[in-house]
């Protein structure tokens, strides 16, 4: 009889507890608004850019935070330098976020694969970063999100095209988990 409170307590009341404390301490982040979010994007433009074929990818998991089950996403930059903005930039994408078709199959890959395989883009660019001489680099790029294939075949758009809410979610765990805490300030205050 004690032993299964004790067990009742700890699944509904220790086990909770210390994954709040975990994730107070530990994912915090940023902890980005979605007034924040919304700045983010308002304050942003519209480029086309031309990605070569085969950039640079570079990828890392992590846990936006800490519950039951798998909650790993991926982080993903498709890194390039634009001859025609003579800036280094970063193309950035997440898995775990967009799901679809009747296998529940994530995007993502495909829309990676589509970046990869190279062509022009019109891609999402924060006006504040985009001016901000510090950004631009090979060490530092231009983050930027994509938006929609330009001059490609009808199913690479499909596969690539990045509807509004999706965008949202990239921008916020960018913000969130990627975006230095001193960056963060420069553009929040």
């Amino acid at each position: 009889m004690i032993r299964g409170l004790g067990y009742t307590f700890g699944m509904f009341i220790g086990i909770p507890s210390i994954l709040v404390v975990v994730n107070l301490f530990f994912f915090r982040g940023n902890q980005v608004t979605q007034n924040e979010v919304t700045e983010y994007i308002v304050e942003s433009k519209l480029i086309e850019v031309f990605i070569p074929a085969k950039s640079t990818e570079i990828w890392d998991s992590y846990y936006p935070k800490l519950t039951r089950g798998n909650n790993s996403k991926c982080f993903f930059q498709i890194m390039f330098y634009s001859q025609e903005h003579h800036k280094h930039m970063a193309l950035i994408t997440f898995d775990g976020y967009d799901f679809r078709g009747e296998y529940h199959y994530d995007n993502n890959r495909t829309r990676n694969d589509v970046i990869y395989s190279g062509g022009n883009f019109l891609v999402r660019a924060n006006k504040a970063q985009w001016s901000d001489p510090a950004y631009g680099s090979e060490t530092n790029p231009v983050p930027v999100f994509g938006v929609k294939v330009i001059k490609r075949t009808r199913d690479s758009q499909v596969a690539f095209d990045v509807p509004d809410n999706l965008n949202r979610i990239f921008v916020e765990q960018y913000l969130d988990h990627f975006l230095s805490k001193e960056d963060f300030k420069k553009l929040f205050g």
